[in-house]
């Protein structure tokens, strides 16, 4: 009675097995690529992040120096007037 049943587990127990392990290993395989995709991305957020502050920070001497500019513009024109 057991003779049958342990000859169908023996046949496809391995590859049942084997299975579930190719499985296991490409689950595993593909989170560490996604996770190298995110860590990637992370860099790029905080390379762009720097850039924006930097680009941010020269946007305000700019604006300063506009408004210098004007001061001694209108200077100018009040003189000449």
């Amino acid at each position: 009675m057991f003779s049958p049943l342990l000859n169908i587990v023996m046949q496809y127990g391995g590859i049942f097995f084997g299975a579930i392990v190719f499985g296991i290993i490409c689950k595993a395989y593909l989170a560490s690529k996604v996770k190298a995709k995110i860590r990637r991305y992370q860099c790029e957020i905080v390379k762009s992040h720097a850039k924006i502050l930097e680009l941010e920070g020269q946007n305000q001497q700019l604006e300063n120096r506009i408004k210098d500019v004007e001061r001694s513009f209108i200077k100018d024109h009040l003189v000449l007037n």
